[in-house]
């Protein structure tokens, strides 16, 4: 709430600096910047009334009355066009401030006499507001809306310096003991710009600010001296503040007497140096914050353009085992033809060799009937049945041939064979389909590795310089160092490095160090060791989640049982997110344990490898039905919370209810779908939730849950009541299941597992 209150009165005060910019006798960076913020929702009657009340103090009154009602006139357009379902977008505001401003200087025109170059300047201010309009756009959305440590692009970054340029050429040309604001503003912006964010940024800011200087009555010149003073400031940021500062002073007074000797005067040489001053005075950290939200705009190409490649080449994989998939699945139609084309060779061949010995074979038309085309498909009812019987036989057939019990008994018997035949080509082509739909699931989960690959952040140098001098002030020398975002946009920090002077420095310390420097709580990976030691070795360090977890588990084996068939697992993934799952075996005891243990092991295992638990749960079942042998399966109950972005993933596979409760009330999570390893064509039940501090998750198999009676909602009253009085979850877990046995008369007749978690603020 403090930073939207922020956000708003910057948006404020920056529409008055806006509402006095005079260029030429006109403005229309205010109209443009009223436009802009009419339509990203924000402080849209505070910003008009600051952009009026702006052009009031620096207009005459009826200028600043027209430009009142351009901006009147684009809240009316938009409220009827609002009312017939149209909203009113970027362009469409641009269009019509332009169109209204225009109109009013061709009113103006018509009633009142003027010179031409007054319609030159009333065409160019209605082309320069819908050019604005679409300028500053960029700036003030990602002012708005940008999340921490987004990089802003190149026009986000050129649309923010034009937004700090208008802002300076708005402040009252005020003099203090002879040294101007806009002249102080406008050299602190340039060794700010070029300190953070390198050469690119400085120049760019030193042109603006120069052309900010020259509208507000420098000579041209300022324009070229700014930006060599930006192109300063970005060279040596690498040398540290003070040296920047004294070199920028000494180049901008140089600049200025080589150009000419009147534009350096007492007054703007004291604002230089003030402006030095007031930048060595702000603290590293702010000074990081700023590094960080800009991050290395103008050297990213390098590093986007590598992780790009490796993106396609991973899509390449992809697409090369979905077609391998296709190839090994078959055509279904294909093999329709192929078995009637194998069933007439079988009637040929058994029609030659037993009807050519025959010595009815010339007068007989039992043995032409065999050859019609309808005997295809008594022979595949044949197959079904295993046996050719007489009475299936064509009536010629059984009216003019002599052995036929003979004929019946080779056929039989061929038949026999041909089945024996069929049913191992049945085996291979089922096996060949359980591997091609495997395939399948490795290509989508290539293809959702692809999407997850981290992003390379590119940091400022100067940052990075930063950081490396701090921790060696720390007696921590670093090797290496990078920076990553992942792909639900928490930070990722590597980085490898050691101690000197003997002293041992804790991963604590360091992260410390670190969120200080770059504005944002970093800690290193549970699995990295605790201390830097003398030797140079690789540390992680990610960003803090924003939940904290604490899980509880009990269960009990069904009565006259010594293990337990259900099998649970708590996990932290790479990925930085918990997974808990919760499989029930087929039955209980021994061979229910082994078939849970296998579900669970086999996620674990392709979860820890970057695996989706969607992807994950398919390749289990495809692995299920290649097994030789008899049948089994086993429930899948997953659940895969992103303590970051503070939601939950629910996959569930013939699974009892999950509860989540909050305040809001209590959800059921309820799937339709089949345990893992009964059919081919498997897709599991998913389901997205939110979750906040003070939330219980709770999971349990059907064992406890059939203790309880549906009918009354025995269960869901018994977990209210326990979230309600804020019940730890072990003890959670415990007094459910406790309650499910002696609901049973203590002799459980499944095995019973309940796992719960809750979660507190980090």
């Amino acid at each position: 709430m403090m930073k939207m209150q922020r956000k708003m009165l910057f948006q404020i005060l920056l529409g008055f600096l806006l509402g006095r910019i005079e260029v030429f006798g006109i403005n229309p960076a205010g109209v443009s910047y009223f436009a802009v913020c009419y339509t990203e929702t924000g402080a849209r009657l505070p910003v008009g009334i600051a952009v009026f009340c702006g052009m009031v103090t620096a207009f005459p009154l009826e200028q600043a009355a027209a430009c009142g009602m351009v901006m009147l006139s684009l809240v009316l357009a938009a409220d009827f066009l609002k009312k017939r379902n149209f909203l009113v977008q970027m362009g469409h505001a641009a269009l019509i401030v332009s169109l209204a401003t225009g109109a009013l200087h061709i009113l103006r025109l018509a009633l009142v006499p003027h010179l031409q170059y007054e319609a030159w300047l009333a065409a160019l201010d209605s082309i320069l507001v819908l050019v604005c309009t679409r300028v500053l756009f960029d700036g003030v959305h990602f002012f708005l809306h940008s999340r921490k440590g987004q990089n802003p692009g190149n026009e986000e970054i050129i649309s923010l310096v034009l937004l700090g340029a208008f802002g300076i050429l708005g402040i009252p040309d005020l003099m203090i003991a002879d040294i101007s604001l806009i002249w102080l503003a406008v050299v602190f912006a340039v060794l700010v710009m070029g300190y953070c964010y390198g050469t690119g940024a400085g120049a760019i800011a030193g042109a603006i600010g120069g052309c900010v200087l020259v509208f507000g009555g420098q000579a041209g010149s300022m324009i070229g001296i700014m930006a060599l003073l930006g192109i300063c400031a970005g060279m040596l940021r690498e040398q540290g503040k003070l040296l920047l500062a004294g070199a920028c002073f000494c180049s901008a007074v140089a600049f200025c007497y080589l150009v000419s000797r009147e534009l350096m005067q007492a007054g703007e040489l004291k604002g230089l140096g003030i402006a030095c001053v007031v930048f060595l005075l702000i603290p590293e950290k702010i000074l990081g914050k700023i590094s960080l939200r800009g991050g290395g705009w103008e050297d990213r190409w390098e590093s986007e353009h590598l992780q790009s490649l490796l993106r396609h080449k991973l899509l390449d994989f992809s697409q090369s085992f979905q077609n391998l998939s296709k190839s090994l699945s078959g055509d279904k139609e294909q093999e329709k033809k192929e078995t009637e084309a194998e069933t007439k060779k079988l009637w040929q061949l058994m029609s030659e060799e037993l009807c050519s010995h025959c010595e009815h074979c010339e007068n007989c038309s039992g043995q032409i009937a065999l050859l019609r085309p309808e005997m295809a498909g008594m022979l595949a009812a044949a197959q079904e049945q295993g046996q050719i019987v007489l009475e299936n036989m064509p009536v010629e057939f059984a009216k003019t041939c002599v052995h036929k019990e003979r004929f019946l008994l080779e056929a039989n018997q061929n038949l026999h064979l041909a089945n024996m035949n069929r049913g191992f080509q049945n085996k291979i082509l089922q096996n060949q389909k359980i591997v091609a739909g495997q395939m399948r699931e490795v290509s989508e989960i290539v293809g959702e590795l692809s999407d997850k690959l981290p992003t390379i952040k590119k940091i400022p140098d100067s940052l990075s310089e930063r950081i490396v001098r701090e921790l060696k002030k720390n007696r921590v020398v670093l090797g290496n160092m990078a920076f990553y975002e992942k792909y639900d946009g928490r930070l990722e920090i590597k980085l490898s490095g050691r101690t000197v002077k003997g002293r041992f420095v804790t991963t604590k310390e360091v992260g410390e160090i670190i969120s200080g420097m770059i504005g944002r709580n970093v800690v290193a990976r549970e699995e990295c060791r605790k201390v830097f030691p003398r030797e140079e070795i690789a540390f992680v360090f990610e960003e803090t989640v924003k939940l904290q977890a604490v899980t509880g588990v009990s269960r009990i084996p069904k009565a006259g049982e010594e293990i337990c068939g259900d099998t649970f697992s708590c996990m932290q993934l790479p990925s930085g997110e918990l997974l808990m799952a919760l499989s029930d075996g087929m039955g209980s005891g021994n061979a229910a344990c082994e078939e849970s243990e296998r579900v669970i092991e086999m996620l674990e295992q392709m979860a820890e490898a970057g695996f989706s638990e969607v992807s994950a749960v398919k390749l289990i079942n495809s692995m299920y039905l290649s097994q030789e042998g008899s049948r089994s399966f086993a429930t899948a109950d997953v659940a895969v919370f992103n303590l970051y972005n503070q939601c939950v993933q629910f996959l569930k596979c013939g699974a009892s209810t999950t509860y989540l409760c909050s305040e809001e009330g209590m959800e059921k999570i309820e799937g339709e779908a089949l345990p893992v390893g009964v059919v081919d064509d498997f897709e599991p039940y998913l389901r997205k939730e939110l979750i906040s501090a003070g939330d219980y998750v709770i999971m349990m198999t059907d064992g406890v849950v059939d203790s309880f009676s549906r009918e009354n909602y025995e269960l869901e009253e018994q977990l209210w009541e326990y979230f309600s009085a804020r019940t730890g979850p072990q003890e959670l877990a415990e007094h459910i299941l406790q309650e499910a046995v002696r609901r049973q008369g203590g002799e459980p007749e499944d095995d019973m597992s309940v796992m719960a978690v809750t979660f507190y603020d980090r």
